[in-house]
């Protein structure tokens, strides 16, 4: 009798953890949703912008963007923020001649493309953490420059 008891109690406990791994596994396969902001950003070497609605970009992004671009002013032209549903794309404009189409993969990767004047600018595939960013280049003439600058979001 208790050699039944013992092996009906395994039996339980054995059914209860497949059931709870099955009850968990979605959970774990199902990825969130990606909240991210994207900047479009004029970079010149002009003191002002032509359009007073632009405003300086801060002095610490300034710095950044110094090292690697050769401009010496960048002015934020427009900021969206936009939630990508799990392993879906999303459109967000920038201005009337800019537009982002961001996909959300597998991983923490997304691929964006740039979209300007209605024409393609640029894919690219990145690897996207909560509180870092990226740089999407677009055109350059006329001694400046305009590109996107995406950055994951860490709202809860």
């Amino acid at each position: 009798m208790m050699a039944s008891v013992k092996s009906t109690f395994a039996l339980f406990v054995r059914v209860g953890l497949l059931l709870l791994l099955l009850f968990l596994t979605p959970v774990q396969l199902r990825a969130a949703e990606l909240k991210l902001e994207a900047k479009l950003i004029w970079g010149t070497n002009d003191e002002t912008s032509p359009d007073p609605t632009h405003k300086l970009v801060d002095k610490e992004m300034t710095e950044k963007l110094r090292k690697v671009f050769k401009w010496k002013n960048y002015f934020l032209v427009n900021r969206q923020k936009a939630t990508i549903p799990s392993r879906s794309t999303r459109q967000i404009e920038l201005s009337k001649k800019c537009t982002i189409e961001v996909t959300e993969l597998q991983g923490p990767e997304v691929e964006v493309t740039l979209i300007g004047e209605g024409k393609l600018v640029n894919r690219t595939r990145h690897h996207l953490a909560k509180g870092e960013y990226f740089t999407i280049g677009g055109g350059d003439k006329n001694g400046c420059a305009w590109f996107i600058i995406v950055t994951e979001l860490d709202e809860k």
